[in-house]
């Protein structure tokens, strides 16, 4: 693709990224509360946002297939309307509850359809930007697409988050048709500015259809999945040793916790859109990097005596995230044919979402052992990640 072509197509690529991640954030943030107040309670809350997570997770290797066949922008604008027009169906159930005419039994029903077809159409997204960002990208630019499109979802999710803390309690119905008129302006601008990238030709010795061979992506895929079970795992229990370990008040511990995650996210995205690009450093060089101060930086976290110094180890784990999650998306995809790229890209979405959903889980039930006991746990799985990162070459 032409660089006068490529520069727009990639900047309305990362605002659609940026607005679907918005959007995905401002969801799960704000749906929890919501549905215990209109009487949805908690297990059926968390069952839809279970359901709709695995559903994302499983679709998304089927959506990378259907990439590699049908192109990269036609899944894109599929997955990205379908994300700005669940918003707008979420204000309409949530008004026709509010004045009588649906029950708190069939609002929910509507919702988790709603949402279940929203995560199935949308699946395709994140293996279809990545598939295009493989396709327009040379070898020395491909971490530095990689990281971008890291950036742009970690921007919108703090976006979402800002949405969710101004509007979310007071105007849920505003701030979702906020949030659909924001990834409609995304769509739009993929549809203006995004065309089907030709893609490299495939080498005459690769195969011509089927899967990725396995022993080239097992270890990325268990990069991928330690990395983000080893970041998760603190989401839910950082406020809680704060708490537990350094005395803070309920309030404050979720103040202070906050922000401490704030800042991870931000140092992260900080990297992972301008330190990686700047660096110029090739994939292995930024996986290996990052994957040591990634570790070193949890272990630091687990050691810290203070809540001052536990967020500056935890901004060192968003800058060594930010290094490593590029480096390896980056990596993968230069091992990969240029016609599996969305179907590398989808199967490596499965390790995101199981590392994400099994991150969690192990924090809060190894904070019941100890306040740190998570952070240990964290550095150990960084340390699995520093072996894989040097066993490549």
């Amino acid at each position: 693709m032409p660089t006068d072509r490529k520069t727009p197509a990639v900047a309305a690529l990362f605002g659609g990224l940026l607005a679907n991640g918005a959007g995905h954030s401002f969801l799960l943030i704000v749906l929890p509360p919501l549905g215990r107040s209109i009487g949805f309670g908690d297990v059926r809350t968390g069952m839809l946002l279970s359901l709709s997570a695995l559903l994302l997770v499983v679709a998304g290797p089927v959506w990378g297939q259907v990439c590699d066949r049908w192109g990269r922008r036609r899944v894109l604008l599929t997955g990205l309307a379908a994300a700005a027009l669940y918003p707008v169906a979420m204000a309409g159930i949530l008004a026709g509850h509010g004045d009588g005419r649906l029950s708190a039994e069939a609002a929910f029903a509507l919702l988790l359809a709603a949402r279940l077809v929203q995560s199935a159409l949308s699946a395709g997204i994140m293996p279809a930007a990545q598939g295009f960002l493989a396709d327009v990208t040379s070898t020395d630019e491909r971490a530095g697409g990689m990281g971008m499109m890291g950036a742009a979802f970690g921007l919108g999710a703090i976006l979402g988050g800002a949405f969710a803390w101004r509007m979310g309690g007071t105007a849920p119905g505003t701030a979702l048709l906020a949030i659909a008129a924001l990834i409609a302006a995304g769509t739009s601008a993929v549809w203006l500015c995004v065309r089907e990238p030709v893609r490299p030709a495939a080498s005459a010795t690769a195969p011509v259809a089927g899967w990725p061979r396995p022993a080239v992506l097992r270890p990325f895929l268990a990069i991928t999945l330690c990395g983000l079970a080893a970041y998760s795992l603190l989401q839910q229990v950082t406020a809680l040793r704060l708490q537990d370990a350094f005395g803070l008040t309920p309030v404050d511990s979720v103040q202070r916790g906050g922000a401490i995650l704030a800042v991870t996210m931000a140092v992260m995205v900080a990297t992972q859109g301008l330190a990686v690009r700047w660096l110029g450093w090739p994939p292995a060089r930024l996986l290996r990097v990052g994957a040591v101060v990634a570790a070193l930086a949890m272990l630091a976290a687990a050691l810290a005596p203070s809540p001052a110094l536990l967020m500056a180890a935890m901004a060192g784990l968003g800058g060594g995230l930010g290094l490593l999650l590029p480096g390896n998306l980056a990596a993968l995809s230069l091992r990969t044919a240029p016609d599996m790229q969305a179907r590398t890209a989808g199967l490596n979405g499965i390790g995101q979402g199981v590392g994400m959903a099994a991150g969690p889980l192990l924090g809060a039930s190894l904070h019941q052992l100890s306040p740190v006991m998570p952070y240990w746990a964290g550095a150990a799985i960084l340390c699995v990640v520093c072996a894989l990162a040097f066993r490549r070459h």
